[in-house]
């Protein structure tokens, strides 16, 4: 059902974040909110099992009396439709459709409990109108009913005000390297520690990014970036590396050198970094604390023009070209 369930599922056992609901609750609509949306997804099922009194070690089985949205795979198989590889992974939107579903639902009897609960995954992606049309059920829901929105971004204020908040914190580096190498007793400890660092506390991004053959390569050459972009005399160095990527690649190379450029601001002013501090040391050569966070902006910039379909080679000559810019102002 979800990826990674093990590793959330026992740090989740205790359910010590969401203790004070149960059947009992007169809470009735929940917003869960954090980054990592796969522990989102467990932690809202472990809530829900809670909520409609079913004991813990049923939460991660499927439950007539609770429903998630949006619908799983509802498009999958249709006809004339494809697939981009690079759509397989993004998450499914939440669609009028789910949303009217929802609210012909409401009155139903629950099959076998004494309330219905409904999950919405990914939230954010409602639109205003979706979002709208559930105000008056997430204020006043039936008697028997309760809602779980998980977000990993904002909604309207008037949906969040109508719910009670539970923020799910990101996991410390130590705790997601511990669960990963758990599951991937054979992998490199390297590359284990490095998808730990780049995972941001999200187990299940670290477990993607250990299975993502083009992490490491992209890492590598984020760094290498940096660290030769010193001058105009070394461009040429710098436009070897990126010459062949894909326009796949250099999205990667542009996220994590975003990472790498902010790990390099904290560094500058003593505040701990996300990577190591040899990566890290060695690529914030001539940055100053303002030139690295302005250089965010520059790749930030860089990665919306990639998206717009500019060439990837185009891209990162600019990029570059304006973080050398940043350096030799730094120089002055």
């Amino acid at each position: 059902m979800i990826e990674f369930v093990r590793a959330y599922a026992d740090l989740y056992r205790s359910l010590d974040i969401i203790a004070p609901y149960d059947a009992t609750s007169r809470q009735s609509a929940f917003l869960l909110t954090g980054e990592d949306a796969d522990g989102l997804s467990i932690l809202a099922r472990y809530l829900a099992a809670r909520l409609v009194g079913i004991g813990s070690e049923r939460a991660l089985e499927e439950h007539a009396d609770i429903m998630v949205y949006p619908k799983a795979n509802k498009n999958d198989g249709a006809k004339g439709k494809k697939t981009k590889k690079s759509d397989a992974a993004k998450p499914a939107p939440v669609n009028v459709e789910d949303v009217r579903e929802i609210l012909d639902s409401l009155y139903l009897t629950p099959f076998e409990l004494s309330r219905r609960a409904y999950i919405i995954e990914n939230a954010e992606s409602m639109s205003e109108i979706c979002q709208n049309k559930l105000l008056k059920s997430l204020e006043e829901p039936p008697p028997r009913v309760c809602f779980i929105l998980c977000a990993s971004g904002a909604l309207l204020p008037t949906v969040e005000s109508r719910c009670t908040r539970v923020e799910l914190a990101p996991f410390p580096i130590s705790v997601v390297q511990e669960r990963i190498a758990e599951q991937n007793a054979n992998a490199d400890k390297s590359a284990i520690a490095l998808a730990a660092r780049a995972s941001r506390g999200n187990i299940g991004q670290a477990a993607r990014i250990l299975l993502d053959p083009d992490f490491a390569v992209a890492y590598a050459d984020a760094v290498k970036i940096l660290k030769t972009a010193v001058g105009s005399r070394a461009f040429a160095s710098v436009a070897a590396i990126y010459e062949k990527f894909t326009r796949e690649h250099a999205a990667s190379v542009l996220g994590l050198m975003e990472y790498v450029l902010g790990d390099i601001a904290k560094m500058s002013v003593g505040a701990p970094t996300v990577f190591s501090l040899s990566d890290v040391g060695g690529a914030g050569v001539g940055f100053t604390p303002y030139a690295a966070a302005k250089s965010c902006e520059y790749v930030r910039d860089a990665v919306r023009r990639l998206q717009s379909n500019c060439m990837p080679q185009a891209v990162m000559d600019m990029v570059v070209l304006k973080i050398m810019e940043e350096k030799a102002l730094c120089r002055k």
